[in-house]
C-alpha cells in the first residue's frame, strides 16, 4: 500500500473519520489501468484543512495549502505525497457528480479499500460508469454544464485524450465545440498548464488537428484566425500539417530527441506563420521568459537554414556553417527540425550540417579559448578597445574555421592585426 495512504487509514481510524473519506480522481482511474501509483487524492466530509494540518502533525510531515477556496491541502512525507479536500456536497455521489470526465469520476471508501489496491479487490463507487469508459477508451463528460461551471475541463478532455490514448465520446465531442468560446473565460496560466501536459507528448498531433476542426485551438490563439476572413488558417490545414512535420521527425529522429520544455515551445512555434504573432500569443499565455525568447528565436530564424541551402551546390560550405553554427549551436537542432518540416527534400543538407557541427565544430568549440584577454594585455599592453574586441573575435573565427589550432598561431594573428592595424 502506499506509505502516506496507510498512515491516513489509520489516522481516520482514530478519529473515528474512516467512513467519512473516500479515495477519488486520477488514483483510482490509475489503479483500474494497472498503472504505478503516485499521489493520492481524499475527499472527506468535514474541515479538511484542519484535519490535514492534524494529520501532518501526527506523522511530522508537511502541510501545503494547495487551494482554500475548495479547501484542499498536500500532505507531504519522505518524498510521497497525499491531497485532502473537503466534498463538494453532502455525499460522495454529489462530489463525483461535479467532476470532469467519468474516469475521474469513481471513488473507494476508505474503510473498505483493501491493502493491495488491486484492481480485482476494489469496493468502487462508479456513477457515472467510469470504469466502462476505461475498458472501453473512451474520454465522456459528466454533464456539460460541469464543462460551463470550469471551461478548463474543455482542454482536459483532450488532454486525457491525449494522455491515455482514448477516443472521445460523440457528445463530448460536440459539447467541446459549442462551448469552446467560454475558454476565452480561463486564466492564462491554466490553459498554459493543459497545453503543457498535452504538448509534451510524442503523439499529440490528433488531438492538436481535433481542438482546431473543433475550433478549441482558435479561442487559445486567436492570432490564428486570418484577420480579413475569420476563417481560421489552422482549419485549412497549413500550421497543422507543418506541426505533425514536426512531431514526426522529433519521434523518429532519435539524435533530435529535445528537453520537454524545447519540445513544447518548438510546436508551438510552428503553429504561427511569424516571429511577433507567436511571440505575443506566448506572452498572452504567460509562458515563462525563457519560453518566450526560444519561441520567437525559432520563429524568427525559421527560413535561414532554408535560405543557406538555395545556395547549396552539392558542396558543403564550411564558412558559412560555421557562421550559421557559432549564432546558434545547440539551438541549430530546432531550427533543423523546423527546416526539414518545412522541406523534406533539404534532408540530406541537413544531416550534412548536423554531422558537421556534431563532429569538426564541436572540436573546434573545445579549443577556446586558445588566448585570453588577460593574455592580449599582458603579452602586448592592449587596452579594451573595439580593436582589442576584433582580435579575439578575429582569432575565435580563426579556430572555428579550423584556421588555427594552438596559442602560438593565435599569438601570430594578434602580431598581423596589430601591424596592420
Amino acid at each position: 500500500m502506499h506509505a502516506l495512504l496507510k498512515l491516513f487509514t489509520d489516522f481516520s481510524e482514530k478519529h473515528g473519520l474512516i467512513d467519512s473519506a473516500f479515495i477519488v480522481g486520477g488514483v483510482v482511474r490509475d489503479i483500474l489501468l494497472g498503472n504505478e501509483i503516485k499521489d493520492i487524492d481524499i475527499a472527506i466530509k468535514g474541515d479538511s484543512l484542519t484535519i490535514a494540518k492534524k494529520f501532518a502533525e501526527e506523522i511530522s510531515g508537511s502541510f501545503v495549502l494547495l487551494d482554500a477556496e475548495f479547501q484542499t491541502a498536500r500532505i507531504v512525507k519522505d518524498g510521497c505525497f497525499l491531497d485532502i479536500s473537503a466534498m463538494r456536497g453532502n455525499s460522495i455521489h454529489d462530489d463525483l457528480s461535479e467532476r470532469d470526465i467519468t474516469i475521474n469520476a469513481m471513488a473507494i471508501p476508505l474503510s473498505l479499500q483493501p491493502s493491495a489496491l488491486s484492481p480485482q479487490s476494489l469496493s468502487l463507487i462508479d456513477p457515472y460508469g467510469g470504469r466502462d469508459d476505461l475498458s472501453n477508451k473512451t474520454v465522456r463528460m459528466v454533464s456539460e454544464e460541469n464543462l460551463i461551471k470550469d471551461p478548463l475541463r474543455i482542454l482536459r478532455i483532450y488532454r486525457f485524450s491525449a494522455e491515455l490514448d482514448f477516443f472521445i465520446e460523440a457528445d463530448t465531442l460536440d459539447a467541446s465545440g459549442r462551448l469552446s468560446p467560454l475558454i476565452t473565460s480561463i486564466a492564462a496560466e491554466r490553459i498554459t498548464e493543459e497545453l503543457r501536459h498535452i504538448l509534451r507528448l510524442d503523439d499529440s498531433y490528433a488531438v492538436i488537428k481535433t481542438m482546431s476542426n473543433k475550433g478549441i485551438l482558435q479561442h487559445i490563439f486567436p492570432e490564428l484566425k486570418e484577420k480579413e476572413s475569420g476563417v481560421s488558417s489552422l482549419a485549412a490545414g497549413r500550421f497543422v500539417e507543418l506541426y505533425e512535420n514536426v512531431e514526426d521527425i522529433l519521434n523518429n529522429y532519435p539524435h533530435f530527441m529535445l528537453p520537454d520544455l524545447r519540445k513544447i515551445c518548438l510546436k508551438l512555434s510552428a503553429l504561427f506563420s511569424d516571429a511577433d504573432t507567436a511571440k505575443n500569443a506566448s506572452i498572452r499565455l504567460k509562458m515563462s521568459r525563457k519560453e518566450v525568447e526560444f519561441i520567437y528565436k525559432t520563429a524568427s530564424n525559421r527560413r535561414r537554414i532554408l535560405r543557406q541551402y538555395e545556395e547549396y551546390d552539392g558542396h558543403f560550405d564550411e564558412p558559412a556553417s560555421v557562421r550559421l553554427l557559432k549564432e546558434f549551436q545547440d539551438d541549430i537542432y530546432p531550427l533543423i527540425i523546423l527546416s526539414i518540416a518545412q522541406m523534406p527534400d533539404i534532408t540530406h543538407f541537413c544531416e550534412e550540417l548536423l554531422a558537421f557541427y556534431d563532429g569538426t565544430f564541436r572540436s573546434r568549440m573545445k579549443l577556446l579559448p586558445v588566448i585570453t584577454g588577460d593574455e592580449l594585455i599582458k603579452d602586448f599592453d592592449l587596452k579594451p578597445s573595439p580593436l582589442f574586441k576584433k582580435i579575439l573575435a578575429a582569432i575565435e573565427d580563426a579556430v572555428l574555421e579550423g584556421k588555427i589550432r594552438s596559442k602560438e598561431e593565435a599569438l601570430q594573428i594578434v602580431k598581423e592585426m596589430l601591424t596592420t592595424s
